[in-house]
């Protein structure tokens, strides 16, 4: 049994994923800091404009363990996220049947972003059909440390984890690689967990090797 030690991430890119696709168990890593402009609370979307950033705005302070940042309401960001969504996605040939789960989860107003990611990991996990148990815990103890190993500012080129796999997308005649999950699950519906799985560059218990 594997159990990789990571960050949480809001709707996680390919490359995240790929690493699920190998392990049994996730421990979350809720007690350091929060940084900004991280995977911890945006993701990568393609949109009819291009590649669009959406954030989650937050209220921490220097030092706040990820646990206690709270979600920032006083802004419409759950309206522009489910609009950008659907603007980009609306259709796709799996929209119809995945939306809702994710839009609930916006609906739902969490307190803590911990709270939101948890229940969005959740839902691209059984989307994808991934057999992976999520721990929460203090205690940082796995087989495997990967934390802030996956950075939005460093290219997926920089690590050997991910290894882009096409697929068809709804914009443009060029891939683009290690988008959210949404993008994939909403184009290829079923056949995300495949794709993901081929994914893989080069597996984890060769890291380091």
């Amino acid at each position: 049994m594997t159990r990789l030690l990571i960050e949480p991430h809001y709707l996680p890119c390919l490359e995240y994923a790929t690493l699920l696709a190998q392990v049994d168990e996730v421990v979350w890593d809720v007690e350091s800091p929060f940084q900004k402009q991280t995977y911890r609370n945006r993701c990568y979307i393609l949109t009819a404009n291009g590649v669009l950033a959406l954030t989650i705005p937050v209220h921490f302070h220097l030092g706040t363990p990820f646990k206690d940042v709270t979600v920032d309401y006083r802004q419409s960001w759950m309206r522009q996220h489910w609009g950008a969504v659907y603007s980009a996605y609306g259709k796709s040939p799996f929209f119809d049947f995945y939306a809702d789960y994710f839009r609930a989860i916006w609906d739902k107003k969490s307190k803590y972003l911990l709270d939101v990611n948890l229940e969005m990991m959740t839902v691209c996990l059984r989307l994808l059909k991934l057999n992976v148990s999520i721990y929460i815990q203090s205690a940082n103890t796995a087989d495997i440390d990967l934390r802030n190993d996956i950075l939005a500012k460093k290219s997926f080129e920089t690590r050997k984890f991910y290894h882009p796999q096409p697929y068809t997308q709804n914009f443009g005649n060029t891939f683009v690689p290690n988008l959210s999950l949404v993008d994939l699950l909403f184009c290829q519906g079923p056949e995300s967990s495949e794709i993901v799985k081929r994914s893989v560059l080069l597996p984890l218990e060769q890291k380091g090797s």
